[in-house]
């Protein structure tokens, strides 16, 4: 990996700030490492140096020191480190330290894995009858609750129509709130995550739109109340989209279970938001042979870090396993080899119109879509006017208003055409990275509206 890849992982700014500032010699000693580790010790402010090791392969990191932060400062710093003084470190079998990590982390690997097949092994049919008739009554309790819920939520937008947008921002947070903390209570939390997000954009005065941005968002939630009531009518791929946008889960367990798709991955764009407490990253992937688009999106909690690190700017052989809709795009990570610095080139670049039409094809299986990644290849960026993307053939692609790094993307493109990757969402486009001079450019997008 390169510094900025490096500092992609690190899990806020002021984290990647201070590794920067521990990625020099003087700071460390016992240097070392193997094919598919390294180690080192970082002098602190006590007498004992915390020891850091970074297993390569995911990466995956652990240090000595007391933060709660993962990575740490010392992990960031010690990747950098290697990745700027490599010949530092001396090839040689690991310290009894480093060795144990490592073993305790194939062993639970192993244990995860017997566990599971042993559960599984372990329930009789008595059991599992029992088990999925309890399911179901939980299922069917649930459901009652959603309906009852979403049947308010309809009557509340109906009223809001009839009484018009005029009115809303006098009236405060307070009145979407309530609404969005009674949807939590119907157990629909990813409606009340809507709710949250069309108050957002009714009270974000930086929108030049805000009323057409507010009336699109608030038409899309009375549409999908109105398919979760519908959903027996609904073909099953589809099904499983709506219950999932209004709240119902699937466990990883059930996805991993079924059969994936390997390719060699590319990581290509990635965000992070911030909701109250959890922390959401977004992470598109590319398979260089399907050109099959893939979201993997994880969830981490105060300075937790995420169970897998996935830097822009890398590729890795893998497996992944798709959640089912009728336009597979979230999937899970089932195998993952070592990853390597992206290609000289990004793999299959299509047209602006192959683009478009992948789109709306997605958007013709699943109406529900809300972004969409696309790759754009030989758009050159404009800030004169509406900011916007413009191809060869002179046709424009607007940026969207919440775009905060238009002086990056024109420092990047130089005038000359360059390949842009972000979302789309049917109106306007948030670019994430930048393919310029054979080189991924990933823009730190925290928020994206």
């Amino acid at each position: 990996m390169n510094a900025d890849q490096i500092l992609a992982l690190a899990p806020d700014a002021s984290s990647a700030k201070a590794g920067s500032q521990l990625a020099g010699p003087a700071k460390w000693g016992n240097l070392g490492r193997t094919e598919t580790a390294v180690w080192g010790e970082c002098q602190g402010s006590g007498k004992v140096p915390y020891r850091t090791q970074i297993d390569l392969g995911e990466p995956a990191f652990k240090c000595s020191c007391p933060s709660r932060k993962f990575p740490c400062k010392h992990g960031i710093g010690l990747y950098l480190l290697l990745a700027s003084h490599g010949p530092l470190f001396t090839d040689g079998a690991p310290p009894q330290w480093v060795s144990d990590w490592l073993d305790s982390r194939q062993q639970r690997s192993e244990k995860k894995l017997q566990s599971a097949a042993e559960k599984a092994i372990a329930t009789t049919p008595e059991q599992a009858a029992a088990q999925a008739a309890a399911a179901q009554k939980r299922e069917d309790k649930r459901d009652s609750k959603v309906a009852a819920g979403i049947a308010e939520l309809q009557t509340w937008l109906e009223d809001l129509a009839r009484e018009g947008l005029s009115t809303l921002r006098a009236r405060g947070p307070a009145f979407w709130n309530d609404i969005a903390a009674r949807m939590v209570d119907a157990q629909a939390a990813g409606l009340a995550a809507r709710l949250r997000r069309a108050s957002g954009m009714c009270f974000d005065t930086t929108l030049p739109d805000w009323e057409t941005q507010l009336a699109r968002e608030l038409a899309s939630i009375y549409l999908l109340g109105t398919a979760c009531r519908r959903l027996p009518d609904l073909p099953p791929e589809l099904q499983s989209d709506v219950r999932t946008l209004v709240g119902w889960t699937v466990s990883q367990e059930e996805v991993l279970a079924q059969a994936g798709v390997q390719d060699r991955w590319q990581v290509l764009a990635q965000h992070t938001g911030d909701n109250e407490r959890i922390r959401a990253r977004t992470t598109w992937l590319r398979g260089m042979a399907s050109g099959r688009w893939a979201m993997i999106l994880q969830y981490a909690a105060g300075t937790q870090g995420y169970d897998k690190v996935l830097a822009p700017g890398t590729q890795f052989d893998g497996e992944l396993c798709f959640y089912h809709s009728a336009y597979p795009l979230r999937a899970l990570i089932k195998q993952q080899d070592a990853f390597s610095t992206l290609d000289a080139s990004l793999a299959n670049a299509p047209t602006l119109d192959a683009s478009l039409a992948a789109y709306a094809e997605a958007l013709a299986r699943n109406p529900f879509l809300d972004r969409f990644p696309l790759v754009l290849d030989a758009m050159v960026p404009h800030a004169g006017g509406a900011p916007h993307l413009a191809g060869a053939d002179g046709r424009i692609i607007p940026l969207h208003a919440g775009f905060r790094h238009l002086w990056p993307l024109l420092a990047l493109s130089g005038g000359h055409p360059v390949t842009v990757i972000g979302e789309w969402d049917g109106y306007a486009i948030v670019p994430l990275s930048v393919f310029a001079e054979n080189r991924l450019h990933h823009f730190d997008n925290e928020t994206v509206a």
